[in-house]
């Protein structure tokens, strides 16, 4: 018995030591570790001193023999006396991320005149689901950007914009008239985004027609000048992803 114990972890470390690592800013582009390393070390010399720069793996997934690692870089303000970390990439899960390629859970919500609206009714469409507040400065910022990427492809593709202010204690209304936002935006979402667990904003969910959760997205996409990018730019990765459910619909 102590023999086949012995065999069967031999066997299991085998197939680890055999699955590749590869790195993901979750834009759809994949790294190896030294590239990973490469772009921490370059980001690293660009922050204050007073920051200290992380590297975390935040999901994984699996697909065959490849570990598909989803990462993200952090500056946090230095303890007095703290030693800058060297490389090193702690994997800490966002529950947020386990609903991938899962059915996301239903809601019922209200437009800002009352009208109700399910996630059943947003089926038969893929559907983007952009999670904002009016205290986020980056939520406002993209709006425009939303709204282009609306007028490209509203005829094919849901959006949904869910804030957990409301209507009349907030003044949604008034607070939206000059901001030219096309979305259907549902208020008091705050419980179903703690439901889902979003823990930042903006956060924006792509689903496909079925109502399964197929990508997470922080904010809309900037070029190296922090500049937002044409919805018909080829780098855009929202484009992409809206490209991409399009085409699994048919």
């Amino acid at each position: 018995m102590r023999s086949l114990i012995v065999f069967l972890l031999i066997i299991t470390q085998q197939k680890i030591s055999a699955q590749q690592n590869v790195y993901t800013f979750n834009n759809g582009v994949l790294f190896t570790e030294a590239e990973v390393k490469a772009s921490f070390d370059a980001v690293k010399k660009t922050i204050p001193p007073s920051l200290s720069l992380t590297a975390v793996i935040y999901h994984k997934a699996f697909e065959k023999d490849t570990v598909v690692n989803y990462i993200t870089f952090a500056a946090d303000k230095k303890v007095s006396g703290e030693q800058s970390p060297g490389f090193k990439m702690p994997y800490k899960q966002d529950s947020l991320f386990l609903l991938l390629d899962k059915k996301l859970p239903d809601f019922n919500l209200e437009e800002l005149d009352g009208n109700k609206i399910s996630s059943a009714q947003l089926l038969g469409k893929p559907t983007l689901i952009n999670f904002w507040a009016i205290y986020c400065g980056p939520c406002i910022a993209e709006m425009p950007q939303l709204s282009m990427l609306k007028e490209k492809y509203k005829d094919k593709m849901n959006f949904v914009a869910i804030t957990e202010n409301s209507a009349a204690g907030d003044n949604l209304t008034d607070f939206l008239k000059d901001k030219k936002f096309n979305f259907q935006v549902l208020e008091n979402g705050g419980m179903y985004k703690k439901e889902i667990k979003i823990r930042a904003l903006p956060t924006n969910l792509f689903l496909d027609k079925n109502g399964i959760l197929r990508f997470i997205q922080g904010n809309y996409p900037l070029n190296g000048n922090s500049v937002p990018l044409d919805v018909n730019d080829k780098e855009n990765y929202f484009t992409r992803i809206i490209e991409d459910l399009i085409k699994r619909e048919n």
